[in-house]
């Protein structure tokens, strides 16, 4: 898939999850820190990013692998990349909470991206973010 396409569907993807964290963003636009090390969570976020993606026709493993990259730098910003490690090693793994959230993901996602079951689950198990200046 040509670049314009991938770029619209990420856009789509990162304004969703904007929405969805949005009661939980600090001042700074940061998301809560334990976030980061949640496999729940996260494997939610790569259920939905997924799952989204090939409704749309995106099926190429590389293609899915940049959109989801985008996501996550999106959310976590600095931390992205140690978030996706974590993420590689839960789903190498088997990681149960991590493979749970990411099938509940799947089966709850469509491609008007309504994501506030993320939400709800997302202010059920973490405190607002808040935006401490050292």
């Amino acid at each position: 898939m040509f670049g314009i396409g991938l770029g619209k569907h990420k856009k789509k993807l990162e304004q969703a999850f904007a929405t969805c964290f949005w009661p939980l963003i600090d001042e700074l636009g940061n998301v809560p820190i334990p976030m980061q090390t949640d496999p729940a969570i996260n494997g939610a976020i790569l259920g939905v990013c997924n799952t989204y993606s090939q409704s749309q026709n995106v099926t190429k493993p590389s293609d899915l692998l940049l959109i989801a990259d985008a996501v996550f730098e999106e959310i976590y910003r600095l931390e992205s990349i140690n978030v996706q490690n974590r993420v590689d090693t839960w789903k190498n793994e088997n990681n149960e909470a991590f493979n749970q959230a990411y099938a509940n993901a799947k089966d709850k996602t469509s491609t008007e991206l309504n994501l506030t079951w993320l939400t709800d689950f997302a202010k059920d198990n973490f405190e607002q973010a808040t935006g401490l200046m050292l």
